[in-house]
């Protein structure tokens, strides 16, 4: 026999209006006082012990509940359509067979606090009198979860919280397993200054409301996020914003779980994530981060494991900050419109394209791609790529692509393409270094239509069979130069007449060719390119666009008589020199490490 518990209220904290922390300038992305205060008035709040209760527990008028003690059952919050209420866990241990732990139906707004210090558990059933219940914190209201206590959720039906409306979090220490959903508000969820731990069947966290543009977004401003998910570890249906706070995500049994084998192929074992469609957004998924309109990261400590794209957008992707370390079983990052990297560290130790979209601009920031791939991919249409029907291929808004290199410092390992454009490569600045491909199907620096430079510094070493140059070069010259073979790990320089090093780069794999571009490159001169010495003051990729080279071998010299200066047309022919007689598929071309063939590709 079920026993309600109807109880009025005694404090007025919970009723009292709230403020808003504008800490962004779009209030979507901010707290108010009220989710962000945790405190409440013990002397006025009306004390409930579980323990003492033989039912459920129904709370039904606004105030301030603290409750203690154990339940066989579900407390249930009914309150007026404009209701607040504060309930405050402090050391509960609540279990319900086929109903929430907390069920929520109505009200305005809710605050679960956790007490500081205590230590509180929910768990629910295996299966639900009503199926539309189906969390362990269940609410039809904007659910806020604060304070400094302890929660371990147990989400045994499907989900461990869900919220029709908000879900903001501002504080506690919760760890959630479930077997679908751990964390989902409908409208948002929004998380600062909490220590999350969450195992999920399926998504970590997810937003999911399609109705309305400026809901379904999912804001992160600090805090601490563990989060093992069997598909996407955080979903957005619109806008993903990140602006700090550790991050540590492990989607689809990670990286190891690739889209495709070392052999090239498919792996059968992956989850056909995607499946070839160029419209993911209603498909399931592995990806790390993933939104259906923006990702939007300016701060925090990002580290991700995923099968799928370890940082997606159906839309476009902003990094202007924060430290990223991405694995992936497919894509680094990925965004089907537009991906702008401004600022921050971007690491992608694993992937099979590193950065790719439609239009891909890098400004700024710190960028290290390593790709079985393309590093630096923008194409139109469906994705191209050297596996065929690879199931992790991503859709993207336009036809053709383009690259705007400004600024920033990024260093390429890439197995496919080091630079890919299905359209125009325009370089204005920055520094680009790129370890490319040792296969004549492949090059270091590739484009469909154009690629002109104004200024920043490009080295672009690999193979020689399909290389191209620079179509234009003002302010500065652009060189593609062939050579005698260089085994992996020796450095390569670029020195004026006077033996002053314009450009230096020490490569992880084997090379021939040269795409190279600075600002010390200028039409008149003469350059020696110096292979194998020590160039004075490199960086620890052997990168210096000043000082002198040691030792080493000159390997050719080269005459400027314009801007642009090439002693090879490139295709398909004038592979490299082969080591230790390892074969290739062209002209001699080097064999591709990781299994994959050579031979040629579209871009």
């Amino acid at each position: 026999m079920i026993a309600a518990l109807l109880l009025s209220a005694c404090g007025t904290e919970a009723a009292d209006s709230e403020k808003t922390d504008t800490t962004s300038t779009d209030e979507r992305f901010s707290f108010t006082d009220r989710e962000l205060d945790a405190s409440y008035d013990e002397s006025s709040a009306e004390k409930i012990d579980l323990s003492s209760q033989s039912g459920d527990v129904t709370i039904s008028k606004e105030g301030t509940y603290i409750l203690t003690g154990e339940l066989d059952g579900c407390i249930t919050v009914a309150l007026g359509e404009n209701d607040k209420a504060q309930i405050v866990l402090d050391g509960v241990s609540v279990e319900s067979t086929d109903t929430p732990a907390i069920s929520i139906s109505s009200g305005d707004k809710v605050f679960l606090t956790l007490a500081e210090g205590s230590e509180n558990t929910l768990s629910d059933g295996d299966s639900r009198s009503d199926e539309s219940l189906d969390a362990t914190i269940f609410s039809r209201a904007d659910l806020c979860i604060n304070g400094g206590g302890a929660l371990s959720i147990s989400g045994n039906y499907k989900h461990a919280v869900v919220s029709k409306d908000d879900l903001v979090i501002t504080g506690g220490a919760i760890t959630a397993t479930a077997q679908n959903v751990a964390l989902c508000g409908k409208d948002c969820v929004k998380i600062c200054s909490a220590e999350l731990s969450l195992t999920a069947g399926t998504d970590g966290i997810r937003s999911d409301n399609t109705e309305d543009a400026d809901r379904g977004y999912v804001y992160i401003k600090d805090g601490s996020l563990d989060i093992a998910s069997g598909t996407d570890g955080i979903q957005a249906e619109t806008v993903l914003k990140i602006d700090g706070g550790t991050l540590d995500i492990v989607s689809g049994e990670g990286s190891a779980n690739a889209s495709f084998t070392a052999g090239g192929m498919q792996n059968p074992d992956w989850g056909m994530w995607g499946n070839n469609s160029t419209d993911s957004s209603d498909e399931d998924s592995a990806k790390g981060l993933k939104s259906g309109v923006e990702t939007e990261i300016t701060g925090g400590t990002i580290t991700v494991d995923s099968s799928d794209d370890s940082v997606h957008s159906n839309g476009t992707i902003s990094i202007t900050g924060g430290e990223l370390s991405l694995s992936s079983g497919d894509d680094g990052v990925h965004a089907d419109t537009e991906l702008d990297v401004s600022g921050g560290t971007v690491t992608v130790s694993k992937s099979y394209e590193g950065l790719e979209s439609a239009l891909l601009n890098i400004s700024g920031g710190t960028i290290d791609i390593t790709a079985s791939d393309d590093g630096l991919n923008a194409a139109g249409g469906a994705d191209s790529s050297s596996v065929n029907d690879r199931p992790g291929q991503n859709g993207f808004s336009s036809s053709t692509g383009d690259i705007v290199i400004s600024g920033g410092y990024t260093v390429i390992d890439a197995s496919g393409d080091g630079i890919d454009s299905n359209g125009t490569i325009s370089v204005t600045g920055g520094v680009t270094l790129v370890s490319g491909p040792t296969d004549d199907g492949n090059c270091a620096f590739d484009y469909e239509t154009s690629a002109s430079v104004t200024g920043g510094i490009v080295v672009a070493l690999g193979s020689s069979g399909m290389a191209e140059n620079f179509t234009e070069a003002d302010n500065q010259g652009a060189i593609l130069c062939s050579f005698t073979s260089q085994t992996a790990g020796t450095s390569f320089a670029l020195t004026d007449s006077d033996g002053s090093v314009v450009a230096s780069f020490t490569p992880a794999k084997a090379y021939c060719c040269v795409t190279i571009t600075a600002p010390a490159i200028t039409s008149g001169s003469s350059y020696s390119i110096v292979c194998g010495g020590t160039v004075s003051d490199a960086d620890e990729n052997g990168f210096a666009d000043s000082g002198t080279v040691s030792g080493g071998t000159a390997v050719t010299e080269i005459e400027m008589s314009d801007s642009l200066y090439s002693n090879t047309s490139g295709g398909m022919g004038g592979g490299m020199t082969q080591p230790n007689n390892m074969g290739g598929d062209m002209g001699g071309g080097m064999a591709q490490p990781d299994g994959f063939g050579g031979g040629n590709r579209p871009n």
